[in-house]
């Protein structure tokens, strides 16, 4: 009778690529348009999306900001919005998804 021989043990999965979403970013009320073409992994946050914007545009990163997704508000705390530390992959975007990032909110404290 063969003897049994221990089973090698199970290497864990890598963890899964993650998906790459790509954003149009383009302020409104200009002419000509301005915009920037971006693509992040959906494992980034928004705190960390409102970075990269910020790169991308050429801004310093110094005013109050926000993203409005679904009548939700994710940003400074200032604002009294939720936290920004969320992964993209938690908010199930879809293609064709449209949200609003608001930046230089300052003034909106003052009123």
């Amino acid at each position: 009778m063969p003897k049994p021989t221990p089973s090698e043990p199970k290497t864990p999965d890598p963890s899964p690529t993650p998906k790459i979403l790509q954003f149009k970013v383009w302020l409104i009320g200009l002419s000509p348009v301005i915009w920037r073409r971006v693509q992040v992994p959906d494992s980034l946050t928004l705190r960390q999306l409102h970075g990269v914007i910020q790169v991308v545009m050429g801004w310093e990163g110094i005013h109050l900001f926000q993203f409005v997704l679904r009548a939700r508000r994710f940003g400074s705390m200032e604002l009294a919005a939720r936290s920004p530390d969320v992964a993209l992959s938690e908010l199930r975007l879809r293609q064709g998804t449209r949200f609003r990032y608001e930046y230089d909110l300052n003034g909106a404290l003052s009123h």
